[in-house]
């Protein structure tokens, strides 16, 4: 099975006549959204950490670090960049294994901003790069290891062929790319709740053009480096099933048009979106508030269990994965926004007293209704006797529940206005709504510093 090879003839190949129309307007959306949370993300102290190391480093002033007036060096803007865009569990996700494409946006403006290059290369570099991680996910549909972070381990590879794709390199060369990413993936899930996790998709930023940049010089590796015996598939997923097929379909369907991308409503675990949804929809439809309520019953997924680990949350970012803290928000506050998830807030006493009536179980027999369910079910029992069930398959923001285009842009301005001001957050968003017009990227840039 030839992985590698496969993916760096896709991407060398590829050109942005080539990109379907719809697959070029899901990749404008996900520049859009990715960006806007980028924004809102440079105020987190872990991306302000992140960006005082570039600051501190001096580098070449070559690329922006959003938010922070400052320009470093490509290396270092995507670094900064990549964990901000990560860091308030805000970015938008795939079909499958969380935020896989994460890395690929910040990676592809920071080289993009200093080669002055063109929204069409910066679109046509990313549909490459998100292609590539699309397809890996798929082949690992049935792989059975939970413990990876898929931004780190399979967002790089395809942040690594967005960047070779700006550089112009060839096929032999974006292999040798692939392959030296392949010894930088990284990411485990232990660190969820910590600042480590968004560091996670900055590595894999900072690495991939860090890749890109090695492999346009001569630098060499494993040209079957996913693929072979003792290579990327054999070590982090072992034994598990792969799946050929969609890596052959690269070129011939574009998951950016068949599956597209899951914009979050919430700035929180996206595993949690499904039972936030139920709980909101039950409180509508019932007239359901705190005092009525004598016990919330949360039933998920393995997978979702495994990962939403926090009973009660210490800190702002323990929060994002509580599930009894998250749906008390959701049943108190009506809305679960930016401003909840501080350690302060995490300690009101109100909240907290909910959620000791709320419970997340594991339920083995929740099943996906489809590739992309993420299933859940709340059952809230009323002090009065009466009890509510409601389940969903998919969270707001998917293709099958999707944001409305005014929801959509109202949140890009919410994320981005708590770094730019009024003005220039519209002018930012024209720019990116036509971006395939632009003949250079560096004005855009020029305003995210904020």
């Amino acid at each position: 099975m030839e992985v590698t090879a496969k993916i760096a003839e896709f991407a060398a190949r590829l050109k942005f006549d080539q990109i379907p129309a719809p697959a070029l307007e899901e990749a404008k959306k996900a520049v859009r959204d990715c960006i806007g949370v980028a924004l809102a993300g440079s105020k987190e102290e872990d991306a302000k950490i992140c960006a005082e190391i570039a600051r501190q480093e001096g580098a070449k002033e070559e690329s922006t670090v959003y938010g922070q007036r400052l320009k470093s060096s490509a290396i270092h803007a995507a670094f900064a960049n990549g964990t901000a865009a990560h860091a308030m569990d805000f970015d938008h996700s795939f079909t499958l294994t969380g935020q896989p494409t994460a890395p690929i946006i910040p990676a592809t403006f920071a080289l993009g901003e200093a080669l002055g290059a063109s929204g069409r290369q910066i679109l046509e570099a990313y549909v490459a790069g998100f292609e590539t991680t699309g397809k890996l996910v798929f082949s690992l549909r049935e792989a059975s290891q939970d413990g990876w972070h898929a931004p780190g381990i399979l967002g790089i590879f395809g942040a690594s062929v967005a960047c070779a794709k700006l550089l112009g390199l060839n096929a032999p060369q974006m292999q040798m790319g692939l392959g030296i990413a392949a010894s930088m993936a990284s990411g485990v899930v232990a660190n969820f709740g910590t600042m480590t996790k968004p560091l996670h998709v900055g590595l894999a930023a900072r690495n991939a053009v860090t890749a890109a940049k090695l492999a346009q010089s001569g630098f060499t590796a494993n040209a079957q480096a996913i693929e072979a015996g003792v290579g990327f598939y054999e070590n982090f997923y072992h034994g598990s099933p792969v799946d050929p097929r969609p890596i052959e379909e690269l070129g011939k369907t574009f998951a950016l048009e068949t599956d597209g991308i899951r914009i979050k409503p919430y700035p929180c675990g996206g595993l949690t979106h499904p039972t936030i949804d139920a709980t909101f929809e039950l409180c509508a439809k019932h007239g359901i508030s705190a005092d009525m309520i004598d016990a919330v019953d949360a039933a998920v997924t393995k997978h979702t269990y495994n990962r939403i680990v926090f009973k009660v949350p210490q800190t702002g970012i323990q929060g994002k994965f509580c599930m009894p803290y998250l749906l008390s928000r959701a049943i108190i506050d009506k809305k679960v926004g930016l401003d909840i998830f501080t350690d302060e807030a995490v300690r009101d006493q109100n909240i907290l007293k909910l959620a000791e009536k709320i419970e997340m179980r594991l339920d083995p027999n929740l099943n996906a209704s489809n590739p992309g369910g993420r299933p859940s079910r709340v059952t809230i029992r009323l002090k009065n006797g009466q009890s509510y069930s409601c389940e969903k398959q998919h969270a707001k923001g998917s293709p099958d529940v999707p944001m409305t285009q005014e929801e959509l842009r109202g949140k890009f301005t919410d994320c981005a206005r708590l770094t730019l001001d009024r003005d220039t957050t519209e002018r930012a968003r024209e720019y990116i709504e036509r971006l395939e017009t632009l003949s250079d990227i560096r004005p855009l840039c020029q305003l995210l510093r904020g």
